[in-house]
């Protein structure tokens, strides 16, 4: 009987634990290879019902902006700054009492790039914050790594996250690399 009862006690503290988890915005990431010596990383997230992501360049004060952070970068350089795109929505928020922009249902951020040698490593993530009205996750952090080499030299190409690795070919044409994140 304890160790049924046990059991029982164990499940009900897992289903709670899996409870508090919440993700409400799923990311993937992309490598998108432009013209010669440019390239793009897209980040498109959809967003659940109730929930909302910020954007870029909010000001101080207010919710977590998305913003583009690498921490390795060889053979390539930002090009610009992180853009959003889509429909973008700006009103009053009570809670932060500014006005602030943001996406629901569905955005995108994306960070151009300019391929500087025919080698080239970025990795970094994309920081964004998420809330509803009820309340709002800590900052969210999403990873990416994407390598290759481009000039029109065939080379294989390895796109990695904390979870996924996936392999393609890069040969400086147009191409796409995504990662499920």
């Amino acid at each position: 009987m304890k160790k049924i009862f046990f059991s029982f006690l164990l499940l009900l503290l897992a289903v709670a634990v899996q409870a508090q988890i919440q993700e409400p915005v799923k990311f993937k990431s992309e490598l998108k290879n432009l013209q010669a010596g440019e390239a793009e990383v897209i980040f498109t997230g959809t967003i659940d019902k109730g929930w909302h992501v910020y954007s870029t360049e909010l000001g101080e004060g207010g919710p977590i902006s998305a913003t583009f952070n690498v921490e390795e970068i060889s053979g390539a350089e930002l090009a610009g700054k992180l853009e959003p795109v889509g429909e973008e929505i700006a009103a009053f928020d009570k809670l932060f009492e500014m006005k602030v922009r943001y996406f629901a249902n569905f955005v995108q951020f994306t960070q151009k790039l300019k391929l500087t040698d025919g080698a080239y490593k970025i990795a970094g993530y994309l920081e964004y914050g998420a809330c509803n009205d009820e309340n709002c996750l800590p900052p969210t952090q999403v990873p990416f790594s994407f390598s290759g080499k481009t000039e029109g030299t065939a080379a294989s190409e390895t796109v990695q996250t904390e979870d996924t690795v996936v392999a393609g070919e890069a040969d400086g044409t147009a191409g796409t690399t995504v990662v499920e994140n």
